[in-house]
């Protein structure tokens, strides 16, 4: 009968504190422009009525694709966008503009900054952009035009990144496990990492961690030992696992955020390891997330790999520009080779 009801008692402690995945969603709206130069020459060419000339595809970072149309009539030379491809059947809110740059680098507003709704295959109206006349003392102006469009973009962004949560485990066996790491207690095992010796006990390292489960095994040499040599933790991230073992809080998640992420990896505490990840998810930028994601790929960090991913591909064109795409490349090639295969 006591077995039973201790045994229906730990049930319940242990029914008290789940594990509970949940997600957390915003929406967000960026502005994303990006700036295209076409020359085009042998404008003399360019009989009066003739069928318009298209620019190649000026791609967008939202994955659509334009390009700028000329047409040449009586009136003189005419300018517009086409959207050649949009990645929604809806219809695309952009904010066009064109400059002519002339000779001497100077520019002249030949398209007013407009905003317009767009879908795939649709057209702007032709706005006229050089009178019949407006060259005629300059025979190579005349030839020739440069252009520089300007194709702004309010995407809508929907985030959505899995945060692990727990429940709060009992305040009093929180305050006196947390007691026992820090008096030693009863401590029956040692951590060596540096010159820092960590005492602890290896019933509850067991219970909490795969990997000091299969180390302190009574055959194992740690277990007769009664000591362990770290080499590849840094001594004040073993001190935040332990603390977190014991206690299931790691007060300095934010400062160490990595040193802590390779180690719960190391010693298999996936909680600990899931709200690392969610942490560096939360700074993601242009400068940072190639090294992320091949962190990411490196340690199998499912979360922060999809988040990073994702990022990277809503900001291709400015991520590819940083000295931290071109460091990634050269130091982790397999993960850039991954990304490049989800972009295609």
């Amino acid at each position: 009968m006591k077995t039973t009801t201790w045994t229906t008692a730990i049930a319940e402690v242990g029914a008290g504190t789940p594990t509970v995945t949940k997600h957390s969603r915003g929406t967000r709206f960026e502005d994303y422009s990006t700036v295209s130069t076409w020359t085009v020459k042998g404008l003399k060419a360019l009989g009066k009525g003739t069928t318009s000339v298209d620019s190649t595809p000026f791609p967008h970072q939202n994955s659509s694709e334009w390009c700028m149309v000329l047409q040449n009539d009586s009136n003189g030379l005419h300018l517009s966008f086409l959207l050649t491809k949009s990645g929604s059947e809806k219809p695309l809110r952009v904010l066009l503009k064109a400059d002519e740059i002339l000779p001497a680098g100077e520019k002249r507003e030949v398209f007013p900054r407009t905003w317009y709704m767009l879908k795939q295959g649709e057209e702007t109206e032709m706005l006229l952009i050089r009178k019949p006349d407006a060259t005629k003392d300059d025979d190579n102006r005349a030839d020739e035009i440069t252009l520089q469009c300007e194709i702004g973009i309010q995407c809508i962004v929907q985030d959505e990144l899995a945060v692990v949560d727990a429940a709060e485990p009992h305040a009093s066996i929180v305050r006196g496990l947390g007691e026992m790491l820090q008096k030693e207690v009863l401590t029956d095992f040692e951590l060596h990492a540096g010159g820092t010796v960590l005492k602890a006990h290896r019933a509850l390292l067991s219970v909490r961690s795969p990997y000091f489960a299969a180390m302190l095994q009574p055959h194992t040499k740690e277990a007769q030992e009664g000591f362990v040599k770290v080499s590849d933790v840094k001594s004040e991230a073993l001190k935040q696992v332990l603390l977190y073992v014991y206690t299931g809080v790691a007060p300095a998640l934010r400062d160490m955020t990595w040193d802590l992420l390779i180690a719960a990896d190391k010693y298999q505490l996936q909680h600990l390891k899931r709200q690392c990840e969610a942490h560096i998810a939360s700074f993601l930028s242009v400068d940072n997330a190639a090294e992320t994601a091949a962190n990411a790929s490196i340690f199998s960090c499912d979360i922060l790999w999809d988040r990073a991913v994702l990022f990277i591909k809503r900001n291709l064109y400015q991520v590819m520009r940083t000295p931290g795409w071109t460091e990634t490349i050269s130091t982790h090639p397999e993960a850039i080779q991954r990304i490049s295969e989800l972009m295609a």
